[in-house]
């Protein structure tokens, strides 16, 4: 059983001097915890976090690298399947293990571990990490994840270069009652093209422990970037994880949510389009039982002219599931001609399962190009049911073949084959249960 600790300046001071940081990292490192400690419990909507939720954990112990594949837990191997021609990135209880680049990766991109990247990248990490203060509500989340980090992603992409397969990077907890902050660093250059697809899972019996998660994506000007995440956590962690987006002048970036598991889940995405022309497109897929609690938190700023943001979610829940759907867009004034779009459905199975939808659009621009919102919450429609077992389902097949078809408006657009393929699977899993 592992002793709790609590986190304090001192522990984080320690974790920099353990991993030989340089000296403004440890600065930005010790000016987050302050942050943290400063800063109030975030206030979501229909979403109650404690100061409980923030504090009662100890640091993870930290996995051990391996050389091979082989060497990795059998439970992890099983969850990311086979491994061949593609790029990982694995993180064991917050430290990486494991990388592997396939044969014939592009020349210059950088795909790597955070603390690897600080040391022979700092002309690239240093003015991008944790210099976001300001973007999103600055909460306890990601400043505890900036100030707890003790492993992360880095990604580069030089000018012009289009990465050919997804970069995937693995989030992995095996150890009970710990606490574990990340930080992904996703920078592309002018033209660059790239997807990250992220996989959160946790071992079996794993209870008490908490992810706290940082994503930091930065585009260059007309490039392509993929965000994709899947988590599927057990219901014994919780995870609260902030992504946040500053595209660049004609940049495309599509975030992909699939939130499954842990016991809480929090997923905050802000999207500020300051860029000209830039595009921000957020799919959401979410599917909440037994007593879990999900909440898709999404925000798109619009700040710069011709800009574009769209979102669309479709979620369920079951048995006595909690889940909220917040989306958040506002279109400031300057930001002519652009448009923004919500779209939000959540099925409810059974009668004690709860749903909430709080959509918010405020629109301080006259001259916009269009914007509106929809959302409804609704149950499973009786007739539909009861012509699916008229032609031979049972009750339970007949609930599978409507949840499949209620998540394809979403699952239609992913724009990855690999991750469309993981986030059905989870929806069968799900189901299976």
């Amino acid at each position: 059983m592992t002793t709790q600790t609590k986190l304090d300046q001192g522990l984080i001071a320690a974790l920099s001097d353990r991993a030989g940081e340089p000296a403004w990292l440890r600065e930005r490192r010790l000016a987050a915890w302050q942050r943290f400690v400063e800063l109030p419990l975030p206030a979501y909507e229909r979403t109650r976090l404690k100061q409980s939720q923030f504090e009662d954990f100890a640091p993870a112990k930290g996995g051990t690298a391996v050389n091979s594949w082989s060497e990795l837990p059998a439970s992890l191997r099983e969850q990311v399947g086979d491994p061949a021609g593609r790029a990982l990135v694995v993180l064991a209880n917050g430290t990486a293990v494991y990388r592997q680049l396939p044969e014939g990766f592009p020349a210059g991109v950088i795909v790597t571990d955070l603390a690897t990247a600080v040391r022979e990248h700092p002309e690239l990490v240093e003015p991008r990490l944790l210099v976001r203060g300001g973007q999103g509500l600055d909460n306890k989340v990601a400043a505890l994840s900036g100030a707890l980090h003790t492993g992360g992603l880095f990604v580069y992409v030089p000018k012009g270069v289009k990465v050919p397969v997804p970069v995937e990077y693995i989030v992995w907890l095996d150890e009970p009652g710990v606490a574990v902050g990340d930080i992904a660093l996703i920078v592309t250059e002018d033209r660059a093209e790239v997807t990250v697809l992220e996989s959160a899972f946790s071992a079996p019996g794993v209870e008490r422990s908490a992810r706290f998660g940082l994503v930091d994506v930065f585009p260059g000007e007309d490039s392509r970037v993929v965000c994709g995440n899947v988590q599927a956590f057990g219901e014994g962690v919780q995870s609260l994880v902030v992504r946040r987006v500053l595209p660049g002048q004609r940049a495309h970036v599509d975030w992909v949510a699939a939130e499954f598991g842990g016991q809480l889940a929090v997923n905050e995405m802000d999207s500020r389009l300051d860029g000209r022309g830039s595009e921000v497109r957020a799919l959401g897929v979410f599917f909440a039982g037994g007593q879990q609690h999900i909440d898709l938190e999404l925000r798109m700023i619009h700040t710069g002219r011709e800009t574009a943001s769209d979102i669309l979610v479709r979620g369920v829940v079951r048995d006595q599931g909690r889940a909220v759907y917040g989306p958040y867009t506002l279109i400031k004034h300057d930001a002519k001609d652009s448009t923004g779009f919500q779209r939000g459905n959540t099925l409810v199975l059974d009668p004690q399962a709860r749903a909430y939808s709080i959509p918010q659009l405020h629109v301080q621009e006259d001259e916009v190009q269009g914007a509106g919102h929809a959302a409804t919450i609704g149950k499973v429609d009786p007739e539909q049911l009861f012509y699916l077992q008229s032609r031979g389902l049972t009750l339970q097949q007949a609930k599978r073949l409507i949840v499949d078809g209620f998540f394809y408006p979403v699952t239609d657009h992913i724009p990855v084959q690999a991750l469309k393929e993981r986030v059905m699977a989870m929806v069968e899993r799900k189901m299976a249960t």
